[in-house]
């Protein structure tokens, strides 16, 4: 079952339930704010004309590159969205909003996607958008490969700590016992390298080197 947030169409509550697709597009072109079109950067098609509808998402995902991508304000706008993000969030969910926490890689992405081309990705699955940008000489060789294991690492923590405390925490536990839980299932799920130093050390080195990574794609200190 799939829940639609039906805020999310353009003027919000505001706007129409059902608009049409140049509606959409004009809305987009003119007014959408930047949050606004990353998150339809991440729509998928899952109901009615499926082939329709996945034509048009990248239709509006080529209007997005053309106001945020091709103008390079995506840069300025997904830096001031993740800082926002830091702010917020980052004291209660290290992991995914804190300094080198995930968000670092999905914004530092998605912003190498809108500066080189309008790419329509079909799939949301972070190493093969490592590969795609890769391939299109925005990523280096090294630091492809680290994103694969950052990005690996840090999905292989949430589905960990889903399955050995029934929800994502934001941080590691605090217990030994869940700590070593928690380290045992996490490395079913990643490569053996990331295996040689205890799990808080490597969460710290990996923190360390993304934000690295992302101060040199946003132009950070």
């Amino acid at each position: 079952m799939f829940v639609a947030d039906t805020r999310l169409r353009p003027n919000g509550r505001a706007g129409d339930l059902v608009q049409t697709a140049g509606a959409y597009k004009a809305y987009f072109a003119d007014k959408a704010e930047a949050w606004e079109g990353i998150a339809y950067m991440k729509s998928r098609a899952v109901a009615g004309n499926l082939e329709r509808a996945t034509e048009f998402l990248h239709e509006l995902q080529h209007v997005d590159w053309l106001r945020y991508g091709q103008s390079m304000r995506s840069r300025q706008e997904l830096g001031r969205m993740r800082a926002r993000l830091e702010r917020e969030q980052g004291a209660r969910n290290p992991l995914k909003a804190g300094v080198g926490g995930y968000y670092d890689i999905d914004f530092a992405l998605m912003y190498l996607r809108l500066r080189e081309a309008g790419v329509f990705y079909k799939v949301l699955n972070t190493p093969e958008r490592i590969d795609v940008i890769e391939h299109m000489g925005s990523l280096s060789r090294e630091d492809a490969d680290f994103l694969r294991d950052a990005a690996t690492f840090y999905r292989a923590l949430d589905h960990g700590q889903r399955i050995s405390a029934g929800h994502a925490e934001g941080s590691l536990p605090a217990a030994q016992s869940q700590l070593e839980v928690l380290t045992n299932l996490v490395k079913r799920w990643t490569p053996e390298r990331l295996h040689e130093q205890p799990l808080d050390a490597t969460l710290h080195q990996i923190r360390t080197r993304t934000r690295e990574f992302f101060d040199r794609v946003f132009g950070g200190g």
